[in-house]
């Protein structure tokens, strides 16, 4: 699968577990359920292949279950 096809998976994901989704200019913003935590940012265009796999990782120690 492509990275905007996993992109899309996981911010459907995220949603559906009751994260919040932005969409920003440049980039989109991932909101935790628990509202101490700060947000998890996306690049709108990644620059490197491994940028999916870190954003996926900072999901992670966040809460969000894949």
């Amino acid at each position: 699968m492509t990275a905007k096809g996993d992109f899309k998976k996981i911010r459907r994901s995220a949603e559906e577990q009751g994260w919040r989704v932005k969409k920003r200019k440049e980039y989109w913003l991932f909101f935790p359920p628990d509202m101490q935590q700060r947000p998890c940012s996306m690049a709108g265009s990644p620059s490197s292949s491994r940028s999916l796999v870190n954003f996926l990782a900072r999901m992670k120690q966040k809460g969000y279950k894949a």
